[in-house]
């Protein structure tokens, strides 16, 4: 189970990459002031480079919306180039059994593809609908971004900024 938890943990570090106009280091401050974000919304494209072993190329991405200081969509799309197919084969099977978890619970949606030389995993979850309490059961990081069964923004921020994440307000 902790290997599994870590699994997640890791592969979910390693999702952000991304684009936009200007990229700022992540911080509540730098997208907007706390009273903005709980009385605004708005979308956000996060990115976060990194690096995996083997022969390698990582593209991760998160997109969030919100309003009023809540996440309302957390889009990530995690995608692994590679010449190498068992390397592949290994991110599509941990995408596969991450996926698993998640099969049952509504507003939790999740696809993994296979094209040519790359794996992607493909991640929406739909915070407005999603039954935060079957969430915390599958995964303790959630404990630390919902507050009243609310995905808060700030929190998100805050635990991204410690993976060197960067972010563009959209």
């Amino acid at each position: 189970m902790k290997k599994t938890k870590l699994l997640v943990l890791l592969i979910c570090l390693l999702i952000l990459t991304g684009c936009g106009k200007k990229m700022v280091t992540v911080s509540p401050s730098n997208i907007k002031s706390t009273d903005d974000l709980e009385k605004t919304e708005g979308s956000i494209t996060c990115t976060r480079n990194a690096n995996i072993k083997g022969n390698a190329t990582p593209s991760f991405k998160y997109y969030l919306s919100y309003k009023d200081g809540n996440i309302l969509v957390l889009h990530s799309v995690e995608k692994v180039t590679s010449d190498d197919q068992t390397l592949l084969d290994q991110y599509e099977n941990s995408y596969k059994t991450i996926n698993e978890k998640y099969k049952n619970l509504e507003y939790y949606d999740t696809n993994v593809y296979r094209v040519n030389n790359s794996v992607t995993r493909d991640a929406v979850i739909n915070y407005e609908k999603i039954d935060t309490d079957k969430l915390a059961k599958i995964e303790s990081s959630s404990n630390d971004i919902v507050v009243n069964k609310k995905a808060k923004l700030n929190n998100w921020l805050d635990f991204v900024l410690k993976y060197g994440v960067t972010c563009d307000e959209d």
